[in-house]
């Protein structure tokens, strides 16, 4: 029976001096590394960056010029789809 607590499923075959606390920190931040290394959160932390960079604006009492800038994140996907409609309608039409 594997134990939960187990951070991976051999680490009970490990010899006891290299099941320490430091290698299972250790293993869990190379975890995490290479989750945070995958596209799909790279593109969330670069979202989310732009994000804070353009609300400190906002939090000086600027609305307009954060409004403008968060405008690409909320218009781009509609123009994009629409762009993809209509190329699609030309091909298809």
């Amino acid at each position: 029976m594997i134990d939960r607590r187990d951070p991976h499923p051999l680490w009970r075959h490990l010899p006891p001096e290299r099941r320490s606390q430091r290698a299972r920190l250790q293993l869990k931040a190379w975890r995490w590394w290479a989750w945070l290394h995958q596209r799909r959160q790279r593109i969330g932390v670069a979202i989310g960056l732009y994000v804070l960079i353009w609300l400190i604006p906002l939090l000086l009492q600027q609305p307009l010029i954060t409004s403008f800038a968060l405008l690409p994140l909320v218009l781009v996907p509609p123009v994009g789809w629409l762009i993809y409609w209509l190329v699609w309608q030309e091909f298809h039409g």
